[in-house]
This record gives C-alpha cells, structure tokens and sequence, in this order.
C-alpha cells in the first residue's frame, strides 16, 4: 500500500517515520511523496588516466572523485553530460514496515536533470494521443518528441484500467538492458531495477524490481480501455492519395483551386460534378461526397461505416489475403469465408472474380480503391498486421475483425480459439486485442517447418501464436495472497477458521488456515471468490476483493529475466496527472504494467539520501541548495522487515552524512562481508 498524506502525516506525528529537517511541511507534502531538497554537498567524478578502477580499491575510489561544497546563496552548475553525487538536506529515518522510493521531481526532468532508469529507446508503450488515436510507440520516440499522450494504466486504489495524462517525458543515463518473460508469453525490455508491480499481504499495490521478479506474479491488464475518441467510420480523406483521388458531390463543392487544372479536364470534372482532391483544400471538403481513383468509376463514400462485416473482411485480409495496385485476393478452403467475403463487395457493387481448383478457390475483387484503403489500413505481403486506428473503433466491430482473423488463419476449440502467424508484430497486436475484448490472451513462438497445401510450398520460420479464452484456465486464474487481508476481513465477519471453512463449503478449517498463513505463494480466483461471498454474506465490505477480482488487472508469473548484450540509453513516462499517484503505464509485448521507476530506501535506513544526478540536456543548468531536488514515496510492507538496514546487517550506508561514493568494495565478492 502507498501512503497518502495522511498517512505520512500520521507517521510522521507518531515519530516513527522521521525526516528532519522538515522545513515547511504544507509545502513539501505531496498528495502522496514528500519533496526533498537538495544539499550544498556533491562529489565530482573527475577524468583519470587510471586505466581502470577497481571496486575493491577505496584508494582508487578516494582518486576519482572530488567533494565540492556550494557556499551559502551561490549555485552549483551541472554542464552537459556530467554526473555528480549529491544529498538531500533532509535526514530520513525508514521504519522496518515501510520502504521508500527515491524519485526525480518532474519539474526538474524537464530541463533534463533526471535520477531515473527505465526502458530503451525502441521498447514499444501503448499509449492514446490526440492525433492518432491509440497506437503502439516507441517511448525513445515519445520522449525526445515530448508527443502529448494518454498513458494505459490502472489507478492503484480502485484497479480500474483507464487512460491517464502523461505528464513528463524523462531521458535516462545509459543502462544495461534486462529482458523479462511472463508464463503468458508476455515480455519487456527494462533496465533491472525498473519495478513491475504486485500485491502485499493487505491487497494494497506494491512495486518489485525486475531484477526481483522471477517466480512472482505481477500485474497484467485484464481488459484495456474504450478510446477517449472512438469513431464509426473511417475518413477516406485519411487513407488515399490527393494526386489520385477525385471527389464528388451533387450540391457542389466550395472554393476550388483550379490553377493547375487543364481546361480541358477542367470542363470535365464541372460535368462531373467532381474535383480533384488536391484541388479542394482538407478544411473546405464537404461531408457528403463520394471518393474515386481518377480515370476509375467505384465510388465511395467519404466517411466510411464501420460495420461489424467490415471488421471481419479486414481480419480475413490480414491473414489470407494479398493485394496488388488494382485488386484484392484471398483464397481458402472454406467456401462459406470466401462467399462472405464477397457479400461485403457485393454491396458496393464491386466487380469480383472467382477461381476455384481440386485444392483452393480464390476471391479476386476488382477495385483499385478497395485495394488502396486495406492496404493502407493494413499493409500488405506478409507485414499485413491489425492497424493501430482499430484499437478506436467500436468493440462489435472489434470482435469480427478477431473472427475474421481466427477463420482465416486460426483453430477453434471448446476452451480456446488460437490464431497462428508468421508475423511477430500481428501477434503481439492480435494480443492486444484479446485483452480489449476482455479475452485472456497468452503469446509463444516456435520454429516450424510445415507443407501449405494451399499454395503447394515448404515453408521454415518461426511460427507464433496467440491462445484467447473467455474464462481462466492456466492462464490468469493466480492471485498473490491477500493473507492479512482475507484475516481481517474474517474477524469482522467475527468467525473461527471452522465458521469461515462452513461458509465456504470447506471441510476443514485447514483451508482457511493455509490461505491466511500463507502457505503458497498465490491463490485461485475461484477460492478468492468463495471468501469473499461468505464475508460479503455475513455483512462485511470486500470492496478490495471486489476490486481484485473484478477490476483491471489480472496477475501472470515472471518465469525469466535475463541480461542482454545491450547497454543503451534509457527513457521513462511519469504518469502523475494532477497529483495522482497513478505512476505507471503499459508496454512490451503483450501488455505488462510498468512503474516509473525509482531509487530505495531500505527499511530502517538512516541518514541523508545520495543522489545520482545527471544532466542529458544541451546546456548548463545552475542547481540551487535548498531548491526541491526529489520526490520519497512509501509503500508498506506486508510485514516488518525481519532484519532492517542498519548495524546488525553491517549496512555500508547507514548514517551518512553528504554524498557517498561506491563503498562496492565491502561486498563479499570483493573480499568484504556484506
């Protein structure tokens, strides 16, 4: 659980929770942080010609750096590129239940001063923007475009999944690069501390480096959010090219730049009642109006419907078709998926060609404009994917465009449809669009090497594909144990384990106890659902249960991290629209909830907070003791930390004072005894 600013207030009063000095309170507690200022203390990292420095040389360490103290009213100037050591003014002192997060004032990370890690620069976040609707972006993109945007995320008290402003973009110094994998097939790039998140004992959200992760079950989402600016129809405008395209319209059109018209074609088009795109300014078209390819007779409307049979014809496309300049093909062994998707052609009275053989029948639809608007949707060859303006559109028209891709290229079961394909980016959308449609999804891959009878080829490749159920089976059905709460909620419902084991349709009070002891690690949905029923029946409020079974997230097992060869620069999203503490957002493959990441503080830490300071801009920025510096956040634990940061652990840190350099050397894997 995070604390809020009662919370940190109440601790604070009660003493067991320390921050001296806290100079102006009002000021410095956040709706849920508390602002730290920066000290007049920095080490200096100075160019050496030591080869190397050795960890376990203090010596060396002692060379490297140097300490510089910034006089009362004057600045300390941090040049481009340069990292320094600095240290709050504040000294904290972490109680044993609490742990706390360091983080960079956003502020501050706009004029690139940043104490962060996150992910690398082509690590894809879904994200809505006001241009583009939602859509899957690079994040290195995204925050040196500073692209305004509305991050996917779960609000960390109700669990609703919705859309959230993001409201800093955040460059990284240079990190080594950690893949993690899920049990699902999910997977993301981040450095090893980037946090992902999962329960404490009580139910409340708390965050675990990914470094920590394998073998705990984090955060996933369980459905994703309609968009801010959904839409029924597609705008052909969009899609096709002025230098091609003639429109029409029967009442007229307004003010037309004929300049660079022939007469000759001029006269034409005024018969036509048409003109050419690239004639009519975008903000003079009218509404009403047909489209065409010049030299072409197929019109079309300019808005678009998206009808559900209009989903289900892109889908089928994706998967089993291909284009050329003037036509559409799709061929199948399935007549009935062929006669419908030429009952969608039908209707515009689009010219249509069959082939049929003893081993397939093709589908050829004659029509440069049709070809022009699904290629341009989605794309064409064996790069055909699910296009991002789908994830805007209405969720009928969503479901038969996963029907169209599961009749052209899937396998359906009682327990589960799977689609199969060669293309690793339709697989990861086609997950995406599971999750939309509130279908639990599971991604893999294998190499493959297989005969198409269709086309009569060899074909060798890595093969993916995307299972979607309706219900929970292996995937998605785990819960971290929300133990001390499943105890609470009992003794308000004032039951022994066996009252509780009755209500619940349990033959002992074992099954109460090994679940409030914690005897595993995780639980099913299903048994959740039988606590709750009985405590909500003997008149208590599961409200938090109710949140955790029915809200946006599910909980999938991290089965991998693993080191990659890259070491790169990093970027971060802070998600915080007007002091809410929503601080996370979704990306990788498959979709994972990603914390913005901080530092820790140890429970039982004490002593002033070192910060790692760099600045990632182009020009000098004049840093000010006294100025707020970071931002501490808290998250209790689930229980008070056995043994705490300090003397007994023979802590490096405990009770510095100013900025400390690397004291590496006391790990034990440089002879020390940490």
């Amino acid at each position: 659980m995070i604390l809020s600013d009662a919370d940190i207030r109440r601790r604070l009063e009660n003493g067991d929770l320390g921050i001296d000095p806290l100079a102006d309170p009002n000021l410095q507690i956040q709706p849920a942080s508390v602002d730290l200022r920066l000290g007049r203390e920095f080490l200096e990292f100075q160019h050496t010609n030591i080869p190397c420095i050795h960890p376990d040389s203090e010596q060396e360490i002692d060379e490297y750096v140097d300490e510089t103290v910034v006089e009362e009213d004057e600045e300390f100037i941090l040049h481009p590129g340069d990292f320094v050591l600095g240290t709050t003014v504040e000294r904290v002192e972490i109680p044993p239940d609490l742990i706390a997060h360091v983080e960079g004032r956003s502020s501050l990370g706009r004029l690139a001063i940043v104490v962060h890690a996150s992910l690398p620069y082509d690590e894809e976040v879904f994200l809505w923007t006001p241009e583009d609707g939602f859509g899957f972006y690079k994040i290195g993109d995204v925050v040196e475009n500073e692209r305004p945007a509305r991050a996917v995320a779960f609000d960390p008290q109700t669990l609703r999944v919705s859309t959230h402003r993001v409201t800093d973009h955040i460059t990284n110094p240079t990190k080594r690069i950690y893949r993690v994998r899920l049990k699902s097939g999910r997977e993301v790039h981040v450095t090893k501390d980037h946090n992902l998140f999962t329960l404490d004992d009580h139910g409340g959200v708390t965050r675990i480096a990914s470094e920590d992760a394998e073998g705990q079950h984090v955060m996933v989402p369980a459905t994703l959010p309609d968009s801010p600016g959904g839409t029924g129809t597609i705008d052909l405008l969009d899609v096709l090219d002025p230098e091609e395209t003639t429109l029409y319209a029967s009442d007229g059109f307004g003010e037309v730049d004929w300049s660079s018209v022939p007469a000759g074609s001029r006269r034409h088009y005024k018969a036509q009642n048409s003109v050419p795109m690239d004639a009519l300014p975008r903000t003079e078209t009218p509404d009403q109006i047909e489209v065409a390819f010049k030299q072409s007779d197929t019109k079309l409307p300019r808005h678009l419907t998206l009808s559900p049979e209009f989903g289900w014809a892109l889908g089928f496309y994706i998967v089993e078709g291909s284009a050329r300049r003037k036509q559409l093909q799709v061929a199948n062994t399935q007549r009935e998926h062929l006669d419908r998707f030429a009952e969608f052609f039908d209707q515009y009275d689009t010219s249509l060609s069959w082939y049929e053989n003893d081993r397939i029948t093709k589908l050829t639809v004659c029509s440069a404009l049709w070809s022009k608007v699904f290629r341009e949707l989605a794309g064409s060859g064996q790069d055909k994917t699910i296009p991002e303006c789908a994830f805007d559109w209405p969720t009928d028209v969503l479901h038969t465009l996963l029907a169209g891709l599961l009749d052209g290229d899937g396998c359906r079961r009682d327990t589960r449809d799977t689609l199969y394909t060669a293309n690793p980016d339709l697989a990861n959308r086609a997950a995406h669009l599971g999750t939309r449609l509130d279908l639990l999804t599971s991604i893999y891959s294998r190499e493959r090497e297989t005969h198409i009878p269709m086309s009569d080829v060899d074909w060798s490749g890595e093969m993916w594909a995307v299972d979607f159920r309706a219900d929970a089976h292996k995937c998605g059905q785990y819960v971290p144990v929300p133990n001390e709460l499943l105890r609470e909620y009992r003794e308000r419902a004032e039951m022994r384990m066996i009252d509780a084991a009755k209500a619940m349709g349990y033959s002992s009070k074992s099954s109460i106890s090994n679940v409030e002891n914690e005897e595993y690690g995780t639980v099913k949905r299903e048994t959740l659902e039988r606590f709750r029923d009985a405590y909500a029946e003997a008149g208590v409020d599961t409200s938090r249960l109710d949140q955790l079974l029915d809200g946006g997230v599910r909980f999938e097992e991290v089965v991998a991290v693993k080191e990659t060869n890259r070491v790169e620069p990093t970027y971060d999203l802070e998600v915080q629209p007007d002091g809410q503490t929503i601080e996370n957002f979704l990306g990788g493959r498959g979709g994972i909830f990603l914390s913005n990441t901080a530092g820790l503080c140890d429970p039982g830490y004490q002593g002033q907070i070192t910060l790692e300071l760099s600045n990632l801009g182009a020009a000098p920025v004049a840093l000010a003791p006294g100025m707020r510096i970071s931002q501490l956040t808290f998250t209790e634990l689930s229980s008070p930390a056995e043994r705490p940061y300090g003397a007994e652990r023979g802590s490096k840190y405990q009770d510095q004072s100013g900025p400390q350099a690397s004291r590496i050397g006391g790990d034990r894997e440089f002879g020390g005894e940490q």
